[in-house]
This record gives C-alpha cells, structure tokens and sequence, in this order.
C-alpha cells in the first residue's frame, strides 16, 4: 500500500485552497465528518467565517484500508440545518460511501443546499465531492492521525 504522509503546514495549506473554493458557494453551517473531517472543518469555519458547526458521526472502516460492508450513522447531526446552505467536510472521498451517505442525511435533515469538500479524492470513488484540492491513489496519513496509522502499521508486520 502506497502511503502519502503529509505534514501540518502541507495540510493548511490544503486548507487554505480548499476554503478559496468553497468562498463562492457561502455556506450557512459546516458539517465535519467525524473523525477524518474534524480537523479540516474546523480550520475551514476559521477561514471562511462560519462559526455555525456540527458533527456528524459515520463509522466505515474497520482497519486500514478495510472498509465495513456499509458507512453506518455513529452520531447524529444534532444542530438544526432546516433552510440552510451547509459544506460537508472531510479529510478524503476514498470510497465516497461515506460522503454519500452524508450528503443523503443532511438532505432529509432539511437543508436548501448541500456541498461537499475534502481535501482529497480518489479517483475510484463513486462520489465526487463539489471541492477538492489533491487526487491520489494513495492511502494518506494526515497529520492527525499518524501515530494511529504507525500503530496499524505495526500490527501488519506482527
């Protein structure tokens, strides 16, 4: 498995292009994808001025690189999104399961409108987020979660 490992300044600056692209669209609330989406959600509501966040919890991965048969909804947005323009966040579309599920659940929680962004996309992935920055087949080790990625490398080798 080929593996981009990238660091926090590489990582914001990502950020930075992503939330130029997402400026146009004007988002009322931002929903980050737990746990990949947290941190670049956050950044994201930084740049772009919206303090109007919630979290939406999906479960999909089982391991590394060993999806679930299907995303599961983990946590529930609780914030009311009736009438709002919302930015789903996450780190990457690599299934795009995940995000298709989301963009489906924001939807029937009542939003106007919704889009979507990650930092990265696959091009193997059925969804294709409205904004992303980097294509890779890769599987990337974002800098919040390299010590999990080191310790399920380490349980490979055993």
């Amino acid at each position: 498995m080929d593996l981009l490992r990238l660091n926090w300044d590489a990582t914001i600056a990502y950020c930075e292009e992503l939330a130029a692209k997402a400026r146009g669209y004007g988002p009322d609330f931002i929903v980050g994808i737990s746990r990949g989406g947290l941190v670049p959600a956050r950044v994201l509501s930084d740049l772009l001025g919206v303090n109007a966040m919630g979290i939406l919890g999906i479960s999909f991965y089982k391991a590394m690189g060993k999806p679930s048969d299907f995303p599961v909804i983990s946590q529930d947005l609780t914030m009311d999104i009736k009438g709002k323009r919302v930015l789903i966040v996450d780190d990457i579309a690599d299934t795009g399961r995940s995000l298709a599920v989301a963009k489906d659940y924001v939807l029937r929680k009542g939003a106007k409108e919704v889009k979507v962004a990650t930092i990265h996309y696959k091009p193997d992935s059925i969804f294709k987020p409205d904004y992303f920055i980097g294509s890779t087949t890769a599987w990337v080790v974002y800098p919040w979660e390299r010590n999990e990625v080191e310790r399920e490398l380490e349980k490979k080798k055993k």
